[in-house]
C-alpha cells in the first residue's frame, strides 16, 4: 500500500526549497548569502507531528518576508549530514542564520509565527 502525500504538502516542500542533500542546501545558502537574506532552516521530517504543524508557519514566513528571508526545510531522515552539521538531536529544530551565514538563534519544537517575528526583528527584518 502506497502512502499518499497531500498536494499541499508537496507544494510547501518545493516552495520552501526542501533539500535532500548537502549540495542542494549549500547552493541555497550561498544564494541567500549573495542576496543578503536571513535564512531559517527548519530541520525536521515528513510525518513528524510538530514538524507538520510548522508547515503553515513556514509558508506564512515565506510569504510575509519574501525577498528578505529564505525558509529552508531539511528532512533529517534523508539528510543526516545536515542534521550532524547543525547539531540537531531533536526535531523540529529551527536554526536562524544572519545575512553572512552565521547562526544567531536556535529553537527546538514547534515555534509559533508570533514568537519568530521578534527573532527576525533582531536580525533587522
Amino acid at each position: 500500500m502506497t502512502k499518499k502525500i497531500a498536494p499541499l504538502t508537496i507544494y510547501i516542500i518545493l516552495m520552501l526549497h526542501g533539500c535532500s542533500n548537502a549540495a542542494g542546501i549549500e547552493d541555497v545558502l550561498n544564494n541567500a548569502k549573495k542576496e543578503g537574506k536571513v535564512v531559517m532552516l527548519e530541520l525536521g521530517s515528513v510525518g513528524c507531528r510538530p514538524c507538520e504543524q510548522m508547515k503553515p508557519v513556514m509558508q506564512r514566513l515565506s510569504t510575509d518576508y519574501k525577498g528578505t528571508l529564505e525558509v529552508v526545510f531539511i528532512d533529517v531522515r534523508r539528510d543526516g549530514d545536515s542534521a550532524r552539521r547543525y547539531g540537531v538531536y531533536v526535531i523540529p529544530t529551527q536554526v536562524f542564520l544572519d545575512k553572512t551565514g552565521k547562526e544567531f538563534f536556535r529553537h527546538t519544537g514547534f515555534f509559533a509565527y508570533e514568537e519568530i517575528v521578534p527573532v527576525l526583528k533582531k536580525a533587522g527584518l
